[in-house]
């Protein structure tokens, strides 16, 4: 316990402080954000601790070194404050996680008890980090400042936000948002280092060029120190109201599709052939093309978004650049250098693997040369194409679903990357592909969870044909939607083939990156990129749109040759 004479945040000079340090390592391991979990904390220091200089002080900053036993260090950030009496007692009781420890304050003899807890659980201290962007040095550390920026939309959003009681948002994973009713959502980076985050970066210059279908940025928070970078703490965005994202909505989409296929069964098929089959006949639109439209849009808005960071721009971070052989050469390196090690870690991790997932496996491990020589394509072939500004992490996960329309969020990148990389330009594919690979898993993960529902059940049809009729749908409505909108911009492939080639490639080191990452954190699920890799393995070819003549997509074209037509053709 800490015990301090008259204020609280005396805890964090002299011997105090050292045993708040001694508090951190447990607090920030039971923390879901913090991100060095799979390492052992070697030691804890408080960097910095930077103080409110305009209010009554009810908060304080601390900025955190871990240092660990494998080597390395990182710097996270958490707002402090402490509560007493039934105060304490709620935070205990309603946000555990929150808890830093106990703490104990000596004023007039008298012992006052409490906690020291993570302050964005406290609206008044969330408000202030709001408030404090549209003033600049409002904290101050021994080490550094605390600098506040703001938008055109500050003074609006804020007064708001003043009125709306606040919330910390539940599920995310790398940092903390805060909700201010229907105003506006700070979010908190925990992990920080020298550089602009991403998301701030673009979100200035989305704002800017009024990129309408993501949220406009308010204000941001960054840490100066003399003779460095600055550090992006927090950002503030509009609230946009939606139902949720667009993987719950595709997984509800999709649930309600199989489910009709199994009604369909029940009833005696009403007519309905697997799609493989040869005498196939397309079920009626509503039951198989209920996304096909929602994909379509999404297409679009990724289309949208492309053109709005792909604008020739005099800033040299957003500046469209063309692909020089070195950069091919390197990228294409860097994927093959990747597949290698997913390859190596697959094989180690055969032993472990369940029988179905096993035979796949082995089966991607025989194609190893073929997998490699494909990335390698790239190098081989001129590229049109410009590299942009570009989301870098683009799933079903990443936008918001509105009930007509959709809205992109978290321009951060890939968290686990270094900032440069994730501030780097890329081939806009990187962002299709994506999107294409998280409409594959979707598609699967349905699968999977239909099964699990029927394991004990009588015999059920094979749902493999129709998931994939409508995963090829959906990625065929998607990137007809995007070409539509982008596919003749200046930073876009100028040839079919040099489409049908990027996409390739980028979802097949895509699929990898997945399988590198079920293995290590999921390896039940293994199976979804393993099938991802297959399928582009076996035939990696693009559909040609019959009314345009145009490639619109990638992957196996379905048995049926008439399929692939009335895929298109819809």
């Amino acid at each position: 316990m800490i015990r301090v004479q008259d204020n609280w945040k005396a805890a964090f000079e002299g011997s105090p402080r050292a045993e708040v340090e001694q508090l951190l390592p447990a607090f920030l391991t039971a923390a879901r954000w913090f991100g060095g979990k799979a390492k052992t904390i070697r030691s804890t220091r408080l960097a910095d601790v930077l103080q409110d200089q305009h209010r009554d002080g009810t908060m304080v900053l601390g900025l955190i070194e871990v240092s660990y036993h494998e080597g390395g260090a990182d710097t996270y950030t958490l707002p402090m404050t402490a509560a007493f009496d039934t105060e304490a007692d709620r935070i205990k009781r309603d946000h555990p996680q929150a808890v830093i420890g106990a703490l104990t304050v000596i004023q007039r003899r008298k012992e006052l008890a409490g906690i020291l807890y993570d302050a964005l659980w406290n609206h008044d201290c969330a408000y202030s980090l709001l408030s404090s962007m549209g003033r600049r040095e409002q904290f101050r550390g021994s080490a550094g400042t605390l600098v506040g920026s703001a938008t055109e939309l500050f003074d609006e959003a804020t007064m708001c936000a003043s009125a709306a009681s606040s919330s910390v948002l539940k599920g995310e994973q790398s940092n903390t948002s805060v909700k201010f009713g229907d105003c506006a959502i700070m979010k908190l980076y925990r992990r920080i280092e020298p550089g602009m985050n991403p998301e701030l970066e673009i979100g200035r210059t989305l704002t800017a060029r009024r990129f309408a279908h993501s949220p406009a940025l308010i204000g941001a928070l960054e840490y100066t120190q003399e003779r460095a970078e600055p550090m992006t703490l927090a950002l503030v965005q509009t609230f946009a109201a939606n139902r949720g994202n667009a993987w719950d909505y595709t997984l509800t989409q999709l649930s309600r599709y199989v489910d009709r296929i199994l009604a369909l069964d029940h009833k005696g098929g009403g007519g309905q052939e697997a799609p493989e089959r040869p005498n196939y006949e397309p079920p009626p639109s509503d039951l198989l093309f209920d996304y096909r439209d929602s994909a379509h849009l999404l297409g679009r808005r990724t289309g949208e978004l492309h053109m709005a960071l792909g604008q020739p721009s005099d800033m040299a971070a957003f500046a469209p650049e063309t692909c020089s052989a070195s950069y091919v050469q390197s990228r294409v390196q860097a994927m093959q250098q990747a597949a290698t090690k997913a390859l190596a870690l697959l094989r180690r991790r055969l032993p472990t693997l369940s029988e179905t997932d096993r035979e796949q496996a082995e089966t991607v491990l025989e194609q190893e040369p073929t997998l490699l020589d494909r990335l390698g394509r790239l190098s081989r072939h001129p590229l049109s194409t410009l590299r942009i500004r570009c989301h870098g992490d683009y799933h079903l996960g990443q936008i918001l679903y509105t009930g007509s329309d959709f809205i992109i969020i978290d321009f951060e990148g890939e968290p686990a990357k270094p900032l440069a990389e994730r501030r780097a330009k890329f081939l806009p594919m990187v962002d299709l592909a994506g999107m294409i690979r998280s409409c594959h898993y979707a598609a699967h993960v349905t699968l999977r969870t239909v099964r699990a529902q029927h394991l004990n059940k009588a015999a059920m049809p094979d749902l493999v044909p129709w998931v994939e009729q409508w995963y090829q749908t959906a990625r065929t409505a998607f990137l007809r939607g995007y070409r539509t909108t982008a596919g003749q911009a200046a930073f876009s492939p100028r040839s079919q083939e040099e489409f049908t080639l990027l996409l390739d490639v980028q979802i097949l080191d895509k699929a990898l990156y997945e399988l590198t990452y079920e293995l290590n954190n999921r390896p039940d699920w293994v199976g979804l990129p393993l099938a991802g890799l297959l399928q582009s393995l076996e035939t990696s070819q693009a559909i040609e749109d019959t009314e345009s003549g145009e490639i619109v997509s990638e992957g196996p074209i379905p048995r049926s040759g008439r399929q692939a037509r009335d895929e298109v053709d819809q």
